[in-house]
């Protein structure tokens, strides 16, 4: 923080020297009572952790040394970097641009910094309909506004569910609350005895996604005992149960930013059957897509495959009504036509935990570097995988929840070509690039 100050290694040599001089401790109750602090504060000094500028000074002048010797040279210097490194936890926007969601996040960001509010707030609602993205806005722009001190980020591991619950096969891996906590100290880079307290000193945000394939209940019940100044969001398809738990339901997109998408796609894209698509047209598709924003980008994807737009419109009115049927009809269609070597490194994604770096994927044998090209223009043509980056700025590839849940389920195993897909197959063998 810019008001805060940190002690070099020699700052810190003088003021052991003068505290001996007194008999006090490291952590002397006269010595709190002087500097008019607490004991975790005096603990954080010593370990050269940043403190209020005006704490650091008293406690300084307490044992009759000048701030000004102790304070790192560069303590300006690494506050600003600790301001810029601040959301290295959040995960980056899957989508170039979130559309038709600053009403909800501004919803979000108000119940969040209400002191009268709940201190754990659910974000549910369908598959697909962009939980995690709007979440990450809201992480974001709650650090841009300085609502809290930072933003810590844990994602449940993306399992399936079987009837609104997690699998039986997977209860043994689901994310309880000493693997949620484990992840907590490690952002926070403190031990786990101390997560609680740290906690309390500042106010953190912690979004928990996928709630729905954790422990939640558990992991909900030691938490909320632990979230005061601090907040939690969490993203799930399920709505959670708990009384001290504000839910948020997150609906499709609205018509307008419905429309608004798809022409930024087709843009993007150069699509021109959907940039001069009319407005019947788009009506139609966004009916059919529910405003759900993965199954407009299903439609994006099969309409840049089959650059035509009416009868991709009328084969996809055979999913009408369930939007998860839909997905399975829009990425049945997907699988069918794209080549082996692309199902070979969506199956090995779909497997993983979480996004892959390409050469996981060479050493895996799933792709060679050769054909690596080809296989990803594919795949991000149906908007089947997507670039993200980790904490350090690495390039990796990962998938929508979605869709990796339905890789698990082996759901893929049964569709077969069409006569008419392979076809298409045939023919895009001599037009892959676009």
């Amino acid at each position: 923080m810019a008001d805060s100050i940190r002690a070099s290694k020699q700052g810190l040599e003088i003021i052991d020297k003068a505290r001996s001089k007194k008999r006090w401790g490291r952590q002397s109750v006269v010595w709190c009572k002087d500097a008019n602090t607490t004991e975790a504060t005096l603990k954080r000094f010593w370990r050269n952790l940043p403190i209020d500028r005006e704490t650091f000074i008293k406690i300084c002048n307490t044992v009759g040394v000048d701030w000004e010797k102790i304070a790192d040279r560069e303590a300006d210097a690494i506050a600003n970097l600790e301001i810029t490194q601040r959301g290295v936890f959040i995960p980056n926007s899957r989508c170039r641009r979130v559309w038709g969601r600053d009403t909800l996040i501004e919803l979000i960001l108000n119940r969040l910094s209400d002191p009268q509010e709940l201190s754990i707030l659910s974000l549910s609602g369908s598959a697909g309909y962009g939980k995690t993205e709007a979440a990450s806005v809201v992480a974001k722009e709650a650090l841009q506004r300085n609502l809290f001190a930072d933003v810590l980020w844990v994602t449940a591991r993306q399992t399936e569910l079987v009837d609104g619950c997690i699998s039986q096969e997977n209860q043994f891996d689901a994310l309880n609350w000493h693997h949620f906590l484990n992840q907590i100290a490690h952002q926070l880079a403190c031990p786990i005895e101390r997560v609680n307290q740290h906690l309390r000193e500042q106010k953190y945000l912690i979004v928990l996604d996928n709630a729905e394939t954790s422990q939640v209940e558990n992991i909900l019940a030691n938490l909320v005992k632990m979230l005061n100044p601090s907040r939690a969001l969490l993203t799930s398809r399920l709505k959670t149960k708990p009384p001290y738990v504000g839910l948020i339901q997150i609906q499709g997109l609205e018509e307008e930013w419905s429309y608004k998408l798809l022409r930024d796609e087709a843009e993007y894209n150069n699509i021109s059957a959907l940039s001069e698509a009319s407005n019947e047209q788009l009506y139609r598709v966004y009916k059919l897509s529910c405003g759900a924003p993965l199954a407009l980008h299903f439609i994006v994807g099969r309409i840049l495959d089959d650059r035509a737009l009416d009868p991709v419109l009328s084969a996809l009115e055979q999913a009408s009504g369930e939007v998860e049927e839909f997905y399975k009809f829009s990425l049945e269609i997907a699988w069918q036509r794209i080549s082996n070597i692309a199902k070979n490194v969506l199956g090995y994604m779909g497997r993983s935990d979480a996004s892959v770096t390409l050469l996981e994927l060479f050493d895996a044998g799933k792709v060679q570097e050769c054909e690596w090209n080809k296989a990803k223009r594919e795949l991000k043509r149906w908007y089947l995988i997507e670039d993200v980056q980790d904490a350090k700025g690495n390039q990796r590839y990962d998938l929508h929840p979605w869709i990796r849940s339905s890789l698990r389920g082996e759901l893929v195993n049964t569709w077969q070509p069409s006569l008419q897909d392979f076809e298409q197959i045939a023919k895009s063998k001599f037009d892959i690039d676009i």
